[in-house]
This record gives structure tokens, C-alpha cells and sequence, in this order.
């Protein structure tokens, strides 16, 4: 089903065929849609586009004048900001992964399957709603996408709302208020982090600690730090990060995980700026800025579970940023791609090998649970394991294999537990799997892939520690 307040957006229809305008057309409007445009000459495109607000468009490849490469080819240089999606044959499918490279937000094969084609239409609606929200609240307007300070070089992207955060990072750094980053394990908060405090062009070093997983009386050695004496084996004091930060950033990852009485000390922090190291009775100063990362909506968490402290989610989120899942920005995966196939043949010492249209496009359809980091260990992987300089759907399919396959390609068989096995799994099997997946997006890391489990770390651990003594 699509919102109501989907249905009024626009939608323009880009074909030389005026059957296939007056079939999608129809489609739409039984669909509810009640702003659809068409769109017959392809050179037409951008004069139609000038009088539409925040439009969808449906582009076919196959036209004279201009092809739809051609035309998507102008669009991403003087309307980025607009989602686009392929239409297709099964013969011009190398072409539609060439459009993906393009920045297409998606492509879809005729015949059109019904399911897919709402399925794509709604995703790339909420995207442009979304990326024009962005766009609106910090006055942003599309020029060249250029972005003058060498931090968000480090974050591969040519997403809109991508480059809405950049222009919010440029408004905030210099405030030196907390932020707080929500996004999924693995979509890039730390990044993100970074970028701030480099923008902020702050003198002190940006010092990150994952909380997940420490107590109290550990997370606050670790933060404040120590007298001597504090505790039994304490012979001397200690630092902690907070002072290791001073005048910088100090990150603090995972914060939805944080107990009670942390929650409360975390609060004094930040607002009455001072900390008292264990053991001391004399404050100290904090003179660091304080970013948190989440992957959590730490909001629901605090005012419908009572979670988390609400007080403590107004002071962190004086300045909120919500990174999108690397699903919502599919137009990235292929410069990620690239990208991450660079790092990996340099770190290895091997020449960078070549991805082919089918396996780009075997990425494509991927739905990554796992983010940007379950991107990055399927590359690496396929890096490591390609022989001839050529990466092909195969070596991508091998992997993508140990993942759950979308419903799309799993229709035709008898069941989707045997086409992923090669047999109907056991209860055994099954969690094996699930604990391995969920290291592999976590890049191993045991907090984080207990959490997607929905066990406990300490289970999770049992667990693996048995299979290893197995």
C-alpha cells in the first residue's frame, strides 16, 4: 500500500510509445496517483520537468533523439536531486546497470511485474520526499554538489541527502553543541562523526569509544578515569578519554545501550560541563564536544519504553542527524563499488580488478541489512578470490548466496530454505546461519550481531565459543 500523502506527488512518464504512456498512466491512476504527467519526445524532458515539484520520473531507454542514457545523463547534471527509474528490456539490461553507475535511483524489466513496479515507486518517492525535507529545513538549494572542506572526501556519495547532512554538518560544526547520528549498524555514523569534528577545525584529537557492552564502574574509568587508589589494582591514577579529548571531540558509539546510571552521569556531563574521575571528590572540566551515535531511535526509546532518559535525548540531539540506510541511497552502490574494489587491490597488493554489469547488478538488487559494511566484506572477498582480473556474478552470487535472496528471485521455487541450503535446513542449521550473517555485516563484531539476533552478547559468545570447541 502507498501513503495518501505519496499519492499527491508527481510523476512523469518518459516513453515514445504513447500506448506504454497510456498503460502506466492507467496503472497510476487505478493506483490512486492523481499528478501523473507523459511524455512522448525525449527532449522534452527538462522543459516538462521545470514546472514539477519534487517528480518521479519513469524513463525508457530505447527512444530516437535521446536515448534514456542520454537523458539521465542531463538530468544528474541539472536536476540530481530527482529520483529516476529505468525502464528496460531483458536485451538493454548491461545498459540499465551502465544507468545505475549514472545515478539512477532503480531499474525496472519489462514486462513490468506489478509488485516491483510499486515497490520501486514508493521507495523513490519517500526519497525525494525525504531528501526535499532535507533540502528545505537547512535551505538548500542544487547547484554543483561541491563541497569545499576535504572531510567529506572521506564519505563516497553522490545521494542528495547525502549532501544535505554535508551542508548541516557546515551550519552545526562550529557550535560546539552535542549531535546526535541515528542510522543502522554499519551505514556510517562514525564517519559522519568525524566529518563534524573536522570541520569544526577543533585542536584536539577525535578520541571514539563503542559503550556497548560496559558497565558502569568500566564505562566510568574509561570516560573520567581514576585516582590511585580507586579501586583494588588501581596503583596509580589515570586519565580518561574525556581528558585525552580536551578541546576535540570525544564519540560515543552505540549510546541507546547505556544503563541507567550512566544515563545519569552522561546528563551532569553535559550540562553542568564537569566529571569526577573515581575516586576523586574534586571535579575536573570537560572541554571536549560531546557526539553520540546510536543505532536506535533513542526518541521512541525514551518516551514510550522509558528506556532511555528523555532530559538525556533533548541534550544529545541539540543537533540530530539521521544517516539513511545504504538501501535508500542505491544510487551510491555503484561508486561504493568502485571505490571498495580501489581499497581492497591496494591493501592486497593486487591489480584492481574489473566488475561486470551482471554482478554490479546482482549488488544492485541486494537489500544490504548489513549497510555500507556488508558491502565492503563482499567486495573484499570477491577481491581476494578473483583470479583473472575480472569480478563476475558468479564470484558476487557465491556470496550474496549466504544471504537471504529477495522475494523477487526466489518466486519460482519450491522453497526459498532449499534454494539457500540445497536442502531443507534444520533448527541447527538455521541458527548457524543466522549467527554467521549477522558477524559478517557486524564485521565481527559480537555487541552489534547479538543485538540483530535479538540475543544477549553474553549468549551469543556461549555460542560461538562452543562451535569453536566443537
Amino acid at each position: 500500500m502507498i501513503d495518501e500523502k505519496l499519492k499527491s506527488c508527481q510523476i512523469l512518464l518518459v516513453d515514445d510509445e504513447q500506448a506504454e504512456l497510456d498503460a502506466y498512466s492507467l496503472l497510476l491512476t487505478s493506483m490512486g496517483f492523481r499528478n501523473v504527467r507523459t511524455v512522448n519526445d525525449s527532449r522534452l524532458v527538462l522543459a516538462t520537468l521545470e514546472s514539477m515539484q519534487s517528480p518521479v520520473v519513469f524513463l525508457d531507454l530505447n527512444m530516437p533523439h535521446m536515448t534514456g542514457q542520454e537523458v539521465l545523463r542531463q538530468l544528474k547534471v541539472h536536476k540530481p536531486q530527482i529520483p529516476v527509474i529505468i525502464i528496460t528490456a531483458d536485451s538493454e539490461i548491461e545498459t540499465a546497470v551502465e544507468c545505475l553507475r549514472l545515478g539512477a535511483h532503480d531499474y525496472l524489466v519489462k514486462p513490468i511485474d506489478l509488485k516491483m513496479f510499486s515497490s520501486a515507486l514508493r521507495n523513490a518517492l519517500e526519497i525525494g520526499l525525504l531528501r526535499n525535507e532535507v533540502m528545505s529545513l537547512k535551505g538548500i538549494s542544487f547547484g554543483g554538489g561541491e563541497f569545499s572542506h576535504p572531510a567529506f572526501s572521506k564519505i563516497v556519495t553522490r545521494s542528495p541527502i547525502m549532501l544535505g547532512i554535508f551542508q548541516y554538518i557546515e551550519s552545526i560544526a562550529a557550535s560546539g553543541l552535542p549531535a546526535l547520528i541515528l542510522g543502522e549498524t554499519g551505514s556510517g555514523k562514525e564517519l559522519i562523526a568525524r566529518a563534524i569534528h573536522e570541520v569544526s577545525n577543533l585542536p584536539g584529537e577525535f578520541v571514539a569509544v563503542d559503550i556497548s557492552g560496559l558497565d558502569d564502574t568500566l564505562l566510568s574509568d574509561t570516560l573520567f578515569g581514576h585516582t590511585k587508589g580507586a579501586y583494588t589494582g588501581a596503583d596509580k591514577s589515570r586519565s580518561g578519554l574525556i581528558e585525552k579529548a580536551a578541546n576535540g571531540t570525544l564519540f560515543l558509539d552505540e549510546i541507546g545501550d547505556l544503563a541507567e546510571v550512566s544515563q545519569v552521569k552522561l546528563l551532569r556531563l553535559l550540562q553542568e560541563k564537569i566529571y569526577y574521575p573515581l575516586g576523586a571528590d574534586q571535579p575536573k572540566q570537560c572541554h571536549a564536544r560531546i557526539i553520540t551515535a546510536a543505532n536506535k531511535d533513542l526518541s521512541k526509546l525514551a518516551g514510550q519504553d522509558g528506556e532511555f532518559r528523555m532530559d538525556l535525548y533533548y541534550r544529545l540531539s541539540t543537533h540530530l542527524i539521521r544517516v539513511p540506510p545504504l538501501r535508500d541511497r542505491r544510487e551510491d552502490i555503484p561508486l561504493l563499488v568502485e571505490h571498495l574494489i580501489g581499497e581492497a587491490a591496494t591493501t592486497m597488493n593486487k591489480k584492481v580488478p574489473a566488475i561486470s554489469n551482471q554482478a554490479l547488478a546482482r549488488l544492485m538488487r541486494h537489500p544490504f541489512w548489513g549497510n555500507v559494511r556488508e558491502l565492503k566484506a563482499y567486495i573484499s572477498d570477491a577481491v581476494a578470490r578473483c583470479q583473472h582480473g575480472h569480478i563476475d556474478e558468479n564470484l558476487i552470487g557465491e556470496r550474496l548466496g549466504g544471504a537471504i535472496p529477495m522475494i523477487a528471485e526466489t518466486e519460482g521455487a519450491a522453497n526459498p530454505l532449499e534454494s539457500l541450503f540445497g536442502h531443507f535446513p534444520t533448527i541447527e542449521e538455521l541458527i548457524e546461519y543466522a549467527i554467521e550473517s549477522a558477524l559478517v555485516v557486524t564485521d565481527n563484531n559480537q555487541s552489534q550481531a547479538s543485538r540483530l539476533l535479538g540475543v544477549s552478547r553474553q549468549a551469543l559468545h556461549k555460542r560461538i565459543k562452543k562451535r569453536h570447541e566443537g
